[in-house]
């Protein structure tokens, strides 16, 4: 039987999204409905209400919770099981995806129409998920099973920051042993890329943001060295490195002014890896003859390149076993009903900050 719940909605661009009540529908063939115990809040939802694609939308991306019904011939997830949700997983039919490129997956999986409705018209869900809601419905495969014993605050976290900051850095990458790392944007990604390099035993792992707290938190994960970010942060960068640059910038946070000075850190044959979102209008200025000459790579990512099937699961055995650090990006919890004022806020504090919508 569908299912009413309440759910954070955005109804144009430009505006606050407000809490409205939502029918949620049964899964069809091969969907699960996911009962939402946590959602994790990111810089993406916020900036959803500038660039949305469409709406009206059920925004929140990040999140956890347990099967509560699959449609016909579901084998994986089962009812009962605890999930991490996972809002870019690849279709496995697509050129790339026979091609053995699932990172670059042309049809990511969706359901296969609307599942969600306001009043009798049927509403998008923001990146495939729409977490900020009492229940979502995805893909299966979009159901990632994980321990039990893991909390959903913390297991909220694995679909966009602990996917996205590890996967860039031990996927998509990657890292050497030995390399040296710059990561510009300390947030709840670039402190996952911090430890993801950490992970792959980088030699100096340079953390850069304008916030001496994140910076004191970064050294925590795993850096070297804190640069507070300024003019001079490309000559800092070239003084820790004896000169030479680094051999992965990686530039979090989405400012075409610090792509543009990632390039300049960078040391021969070196990659700059685009992980935070511009605006879609943005423009970058290149010199392309020192970086041809010095064979510089730029690229994008998207989900840190991870296999969110397998990657999922290993990111939240990892937590238990301690290997991985989650506890210190938690750093408040709110309530379903002041989400709103969140997003009307000005600026964010902390790091990440957890909605719990179970009990």
């Amino acid at each position: 039987m569908p299912i009413e719940t309440r759910a954070l909605v955005l109804h144009g661009l430009g505006q606050l999204p407000r809490l409205e009540t939502v029918t949620v529908d049964d899964p069809a063939p091969g969907e699960v409905r996911v009962r939402v115990m946590a959602a994790g809040v990111c810089h993406t939802d916020l900036g959803y209400m500038d660039y949305a694609r469409t709406t009206p939308v059920v925004l929140g991306h990040e999140g956890a919770g347990i099967v509560e019904a699959v449609g016909p011939g579901v084998a994986s997830p089962r009812i009962g099981d605890h999930v991490a949700i996972s809002w870019h997983t690849p279709c496995g039919t697509c050129r790339n995806c026979r091609a053995g490129r699932p990172h670059t997956c042309e049809s990511v999986l969706e359901t296969a129409a609307p599942r969600v409705h306001l009043g009798d018209s049927p509403i998008a869900v923001m990146l495939n998920a729409g977490c900020f809601a009492g229940y979502v419905v995805l893909p299966a495969a979009s159901a990632i099973v994980i321990r039990r014993d893991m909390p959903f605050e913390k297991a909220a976290l694995l679909g966009c920051a602990v996917a996205t900051g590890l996967g860039v850095a031990l996927r998509h990458a990657p890292i050497h042993d030995g390399d040296d790392v710059a990561v510009i944007g300390c947030g709840g990604v670039g402190l996952n890329t911090v430890q993801g390099a950490r992970l792959a035993r980088a030699a100096r792992i340079i953390a850069i943001d304008r916030d001496p707290e994140r910076l004191a938190l970064a050294r925590s994960f795993g850096a070297t060295h804190g640069i507070v970010a300024g003019d001079d942060m490309v000559a800092q960068v070239r003084q820790v490195t004896g000169g030479r640059g680094v051999d992965h910038a990686f530039e979090v946070v989405g400012h075409t002014d610090l792509i543009e000075r990632g390039v300049a850190m960078l040391a021969r044959g070196g990659q700059l890896t685009l992980v935070g979102a511009t605006s879609r209008d943005a423009t970058v200025s290149l010199r392309p003859r020192p970086f041809m000459s010095q064979q510089q790579r730029l690229c994008g990512c998207i989900y840190g390149d991870i296999a969110p099937g397998h990657d999922l699961s290993l990111f939240a055995d990892w937590y238990g076993d301690g290997r991985l650090l989650l506890d210190p990006l938690h750093t408040a919890t709110i309530a379903l009903d002041d989400l709103p004022a969140l997003f009307a806020a000005t600026r964010q504090s902390g790091i990440r900050t957890v909605v719990r919508l179970g009990p």
